[in-house]
């Protein structure tokens, strides 16, 4: 983001913030000035340098004075009122500046702003599309009002609401700052992707390569950040389960990385020259789309944004982009195709290319099924309602309508969706096997591809590690077994992909040295395999016990097939965290000792913390066993008040999560019938075999991806041409 003239920006930005510090008043009059600077640079050439430069400064200092208001426990501003407390420690109150629509909105328009007058400086002339994006969002950011006023009856009402319980995390600090920023970059991928589709690059901008470089790396970090985070969330219970906005996610990274895969080798006069701006453009459209999905409250979701008002702003972009896609797509078609020939990247990179954008269009179909059912309220399959028949006989009344309206409501079909992606997956493996083995010799490139076939093959028709090793005593229904042949062709398929690219790096460091991009190429495709495997791996051999255990004080053993667990202490009462409804909130931490099969003992404390009035009728344990098993049902009884967190054990082996749901302790709470036995606390064990693999692959991936963004910058990017 080094992009802006660092004195007369950071003078701005100071003065803005201080201005915006001290009234909400002024805050509003410098954002709405902001805006007005970008959207003046979109129609203003000569000046666009300077505008952008400025907006970019006035959004950065209003970013900083919502963050001083949220500091200083400024209540009388709206935005302060409703996602902070007092209570709150300094780090998550200004983490609470993308802790809500209105302050997000505004960050992604300060980076935005940022990015499009780095485009602008330079070449002014072919910066418009730039100019307009980052105009788009700070409009919606004046929208959204992040610095209006309190109303009086809200304050009357409670001296704030509260932080959303679900985001008093250490990694709020870090998932949702970067997912924003990969946003920003993936957005501006559009500004070549135009000028491309017009004919007006000789070759793809090196800069340019280096923000889609950027936005790769920083997104997958920021994916990764989410999954440690949705492994200790119940809304989750693991690392992945298709939730409507990790379907969004996974359709920008696979655009990504389809665009990746071809913009080294571009050139306006190969037969599909189109394909590669093609794939920006779908990037930067799906990363809109994403936005829109995480605001959208069609869907059933798990992320804490759903239910704002942007959404419609970043569909709005997202058809605009496409529009002007399709627009320049016909008015190129003549510059471009006159164009001297040039030779075609090889076909292994196009295959690259087209598996990864087939996966994005998999994803996005998958979804827009989801919201297109949701819209036209049509039914949902039986299979997708786990629990439902059983929860059906403990709740009545109101209770049981809501119940069966949030399991009528639509998410994404993870499972048929996990299948559809699955042969594509092997065949990914395979030709990405091949093309590195190629590089190596042709002779290892059809021999290494032979053989991987056959072992496939063999795997297949015998079975492998998942086949073999699956016993039916993880949270996946039966209908996985018929998906374990597909999944060990996968984990083949990967195998063979990363040994020909470590076969390939060897080589290319015993001719030349590690020098270039060998080694962190290498890494980002050996981390990728390795997250394959660890993903599958943990996420199909899982398995799980449940236990119930009385808090009488005794600490007795309680056993199961997986070991024994007792509960040591349990420590309960009223919090006033800064939580949401943290005046009503009660909390419990329970210690707890678990031993395994093999007689080791894990130690360690869980957390729980609710601000929902007991149920008229009391079921407790099936009722918290039936949350603990399935997120669909953690989701609905859950609200931004309630968490239950785990103890979580990492090995190389296998990581083991310890839920402990203490919610009968409670029940003698005002309104509650009185409990006529020592009240019982669910305990439910998860174990996911080979989860260390993901972290690791994870961990190489992202290293090497840095490696690439920001260990080689690029050239100055230098087009040709006018304005997209």
């Amino acid at each position: 983001m080094r992009e802006l003239a660092p004195a007369g920006s950071v003078a701005v930005a100071a003065l803005a913030a201080l201005v915006g510090a001290t009234s909400a008043v002024a805050g509003s009059v410098l954002l709405a000035l902001a805006a007005g600077l970008a959207i003046v640079s979109v129609f203003a050439v000569a000046l666009r340098v300077r505008l952008l430069q400025g907006a970019a400064a006035l959004l950065w200092g209003c970013v900083a004075a919502l963050a001083w208001h949220l500091a200083s426990d400024d209540f009388g501003v709206r935005y302060v009122w409703l996602y902070s407390a007092a209570e709150l420690p300094l780090h998550l109150k200004l983490a609470n500046v993308w802790g809500g629509d209105e302050g997000t909105t505004l960050m992604l328009a300060a980076l935005c702003a940022v990015l499009a007058a780095g485009v602008a400086k330079r070449d002014a002339r072919a910066s418009r599309v730039g100019a307009l994006i980052a105009a788009w969002y700070a409009a919606t950011a004046v929208w959204l009002a992040p610095f209006s006023a309190t109303p009086a009856e809200w304050l009357a009402e409670a001296p704030s609401q509260g932080m959303n319980a679900h985001l008093m995390k250490v990694w709020m600090l870090l998932h949702a700052p970067l997912v924003l920023a990969a946003y920003a970059w993936a957005l501006f991928i559009a500004v070549p992707a135009f000028a491309a589709l017009r004919g007006a690059l000789p070759v793809w901008p090196a800069h340019a390569r280096a923000h889609a470089r950027r936005a790769w790396a920083v997104l997958s970090a920021g994916i990764g950040f989410g999954m440690l985070w949705a492994f200790e969330d119940a809304m989750y219970g693991q690392v992945w389960h298709w939730d409507p906005v990790q379907t969004a996610v996974f359709a920008v990274w696979c655009f990504l990385s389809a665009h990746l895969h071809g913009v080294g080798a571009w050139r306006p006069g190969q037969a599909t020259w189109r394909w590669v701006p093609l794939t920006g453009v779908l990037t930067a459209a799906a990363t809109a789309g994403a936005m829109a999905v995480t605001r959208s409250p069609v869907l059933a979701s798990s992320h804490r944004y759903v239910g704002a008002d942007s959404w419609i702003s970043h569909v709005a972009l997202a058809v605009l982009l496409l529009g002007v896609a399709v627009f320049l797509l016909l008015a190129g078609r003549v510059a471009a195709d006159r164009a001297q020939r040039a030779p075609s990247p090889g076909w292994g990179l196009r295959l690259a290319q087209w598996g990864f954008a087939a996966a994005g269009v998999f994803a996005l179909a998958f979804l827009a099924h989801a919201l297109v059912s949701g819209v036209l309220g049509l039914p949902r399959a039986e299979e997708d309602k786990p629990f439902l028949a059983m929860l059906s006989n403990l709740v009545h009344g109101a209770q049981l309508d809501a119940l069966k309206a949030a399991f009528e409501q639509w998410d994404v079909e993870g499972y048929a969706l996990a299948r559809a992606l699955l042969l594509p997956l092997a065949l990914f493996g395979f030709a990405g096997g091949w093309y590195f083995f190629r590089r190596v010799s042709r002779r290892a490139g059809w021999l290494s591809l032979a053989v991987a076939a056959l072992v496939t093959a063999a795997i297949f028709v015998s079975g492998g590690v998942m086949t073999n090793a699956y016993a039916g005593a993880g949270i996946l229904s039966q209908r996985i077994v018929t998906l374990l042949p597909l999944l060990d062709a996968s984990l083949a398929a990967g195998a063979y992909l990363a040994l020909g690219c470590i076969a390939w790096a060897l080589r290319s460091v015993a001719r030349n040295g590690p020098r270039g991009t060998v080694l962190p190429i290498t890494a980002v495709h050996v981390g990728a395999m390795l997250m394959l495997w660890g993903g599958l791996l943990s996420t199909a051999l899982n398995s799980y016990s449940e236990y119930q255990v009385p808090l009488d004080g005794a600490g007795a053993w309680q056993h199961d097939r997986q070991g024994a667990v007792r509960l040591a202490v349990a420590e309960s009462g009223p919090v006033a965290d800064g939580g949401f409804a943290s005046k009503l909130a009660v909390r419990a931490v329970t210690s707890f000792e678990f031993r395994d099969s093999a007689g080791d003992v894990f130690r360690g404390e869980t957390l729980y913390r609710d601000v929902r009035p007991p149920p008229a009728r009391y079921d407790g344990p099936l009722r918290a066993a039936c949350e603990l098993l399935d997120y669909r049902y953690a989701r609905h009884v859950g609200t931004t008040g309630y968490v239950l967190q785990p103890a979580i054990d990492h090995r190389w082996s296998r990581a083991l999560q310890v839920w402990v749901s203490p919610s009968s302790a409670f029940a003698s709470l005002p309104g509650a019938a009185e409990p006529s036995a020592p009240p019982v606390a669910t305990v439910v064990v998860k174990v996911f075999p080979f989860s260390s693999l993901l972290w690791a692959g994870l961990v190489l991936a992202v290293a090497g991806g840095a490696w690439l963004a920001f260990g080689s910058p690029g050239r100055r990017w230098q087009p040709k041409g006018g304005r997209p």
